[in-house]
């Protein structure tokens, strides 16, 4: 057969169909509806593939995220178009190599043991390619339903690692605020003595204790009230050092429970995005079309391997 005279679309798929062996031409014209089949199943294969690869690379690099989509650069969408057309010609080729490996039938079109035995190892290498064709996907389709339980999950998360946080950034504060009203009240048993003490001295100096003006009494009651004061001032100087220390920790606390709680957790609460999580959420939520979809698939690896095994060739 001269491949010369077929149309462009059946040379195609011809070519797709024909593995790496070039002998293969010698017997299209007496199996050219089973070749055309065999060329139309990896040409699919091929564009399912580099649909699949596409929705992996925005699942991996750029969407599939809980929080909203924003709008691709340029830059990233002809990476992501590239990506995705390397890929389904790597996946044709590869299944085309593939097929190459399939042994012509024994003469009759039908299938023996002995030919699916041989078979066997491409047949389980398509049924892994098949797998890995599926899953980006069955993972793009279940995409608002896994995006639902990542929320949850990731709320649930967060809501745990939030109340670990809080409880032992709050002992730490607890334990400052403690030793700031300690000090805090030991002050103010001092000020509350020179208030006493002032009031008395007044009380004194305006005749309402005892007789009125300066006298012994009232010389007396202002080296108190001097005193009272002059302790006061003691206090507040000693105490000065430790109660900026003690407040610089409890600020330098307060904003490590800050990024603690808006970055280190929601960090990890996202972690929850993983590609192996999301694979987890699928398999609880697959249906019924799922599976028609991944056998569908198989179909279409696994049909031309056999189409190649009954085709009959005539000595």
């Amino acid at each position: 057969m001269n491949l010369s005279t077929t149309n462009p679309v059946s040379r195609f798929l011809y070519w797709c169909a024909f593995g790496v062996n070039p002998r293969e031409t010698e017997i299209v014209q007496q199996n050219r509806v089973k070749y055309l089949l065999i060329g139309l199943s990896v040409l699919m294969i091929g564009v399912i593939a580099a649909f699949s690869f596409g929705f992996l690379f925005e699942l991996l690099f750029l969407f599939g995220k809980v929080e909203p989509k924003v709008s691709e650069p340029i830059a990233v969408r002809v990476l992501k178009v590239l990506f995705s057309v390397f890929s389904g010609v790597g996946i044709l080729l590869f299944y085309r190599w593939l097929l190459s490996f399939i042994k012509m039938g024994d003469g009759s079109s039908q299938i023996t043991l002995k030919e699916i035995y041989r078979a066997m190892p491409l047949i389980f290498s398509a049924c892994v390619l098949c797998l890995i064709v599926v899953t980006p996907i069955l993972l793009k389709v279940y995409e608002t339903e896994i995006n639902i339980e990542l929320r949850i999950k990731q709320q649930d998360k967060l809501a745990e690692l939030n109340g670990s946080t809080s409880k032992r950034f709050q002992n730490e504060i607890s334990r400052i605020d403690a030793d700031l009203l300690k000090i805090e009240t030991d002050r103010n048993i001092l000020v509350d003595r020179q208030k006493a003490a002032v009031q008395e001295y007044i009380d004194q100096m305006q005749g309402r204790s005892g007789m009125a003006g300066y006298g012994p009494r009232a010389k007396q009651l202002e080296s108190l009230k001097d005193e009272k004061t002059k302790q006061v001032s003691d206090f507040d100087e000693r105490t000065k050092t430790q109660v900026e220390t003690l407040r610089n920790q409890r600020q330098k606390i307060l904003e490590e429970l800050d990024y603690e709680l808006n970055v280190t957790n929601l960090a990890q609460a996202r972690q929850l995005e993983s590609f192996i999580a999301r694979l987890k959420i699928m398999n609880t939520i697959e249906n019924l079309s799922s599976f028609l979809f991944a056998n569908i698939m198989m179909v279409l690896l696994i049909g031309p391997m056999y189409l190649k095994m009954m085709i009959s060739v005539k000595q």
